[in-house]
């Protein structure tokens, strides 16, 4: 599957783009990729990949996993992976572009040896946080590393705007830790909706503004209850 994506896109030009020019043939270097990328995508390792029936050896690998695949790289090639995905895609079989995307965090335990590991009290362990933005068709287009303590909301943010593809987001659905008073402000200034799916929403209450206005919405009747009572947010 890593091959078919390699050679349908020609996601590896990403490489030469960012790092210039290479002594390598342009061949043998996406080879080396793909095994490097199989190796950490895997978690297999670039040791156990470098034991197959190929000619490259560990450190070739470790090499070009060390000057070629950096950060930007691996944004680059994903980046690229997803907008020909939504070029080849038929409308008559997935539909009009999507324009939601729905995010939210994996919990990857990893060694305490990792500089990156921290104890996370929701998710009982240690480990790291990978936030996912994926479209409706299960593209993902766009996925960054987050602190145990940091607000979701701030990576909903930064995907929806930042992801780098052709996709135009104008919903993003979250969980109830991706949604705050703030967050649904700033998503408004930027020009998508917040779309959050609420925890226990059939039993979530609606505080009237004044008294008096029980019939002023008359469609959210059923989860109505009293006025706020300002004098006591004011002491």
């Amino acid at each position: 599957m890593l091959k078919e994506a390699v050679l349908r896109t020609g996601c590896l030009k990403a490489v030469t783009s960012v790092v210039g020019g290479s002594s390598l043939k342009p061949e043998v270097l996406a080879e080396r990729l793909m095994l490097a990328i199989f190796g950490y995508g895997t978690n297999t390792g670039i040791r156990a990949v470098a034991s197959g029936g190929h000619a490259h050896g560990e450190d070739d690998i470790r090499y070009v996993r060390r000057c070629y695949l950096t950060p930007q790289v691996a944004t680059d090639i994903a980046i690229t992976i997803a907008n020909a995905t939504f070029t080849a895609r038929d409308v008559e079989l997935w539909g009009e572009g999507t324009t939601t995307v729905a995010s939210d965090s994996t919990h990857v335990r990893a060694y305490d040896q990792n500089i990156f590991t921290e104890w996370h009290s929701r998710y009982g362990g240690r480990g790291i946080l990978i936030y996912w933005h994926i479209e409706r068709g299960s593209m993902v287009v766009h996925s960054q590393t987050l602190r145990a303590s940091a607000s979701e909301v701030h990576a909903m943010i930064e995907g929806a705007v930042r992801h780098g593809t052709t996709m135009k987001v104008e919903g993003n659905y979250v969980g109830s830790h991706g949604q705050t008073e703030i967050g649904f402000g700033v998503t408004r200034l930027l020009g998508f909706d917040l779309l959050p799916r609420i925890k226990q929403i059939n039993k979530v209450k609606l505080y009237r503004v004044e008294s008096g206005e029980s019939d002023l919405y008359p469609r959210l009747t059923p989860a109505m209850t009293r006025p706020i009572r300002w004098e006591e947010r004011t002491r």
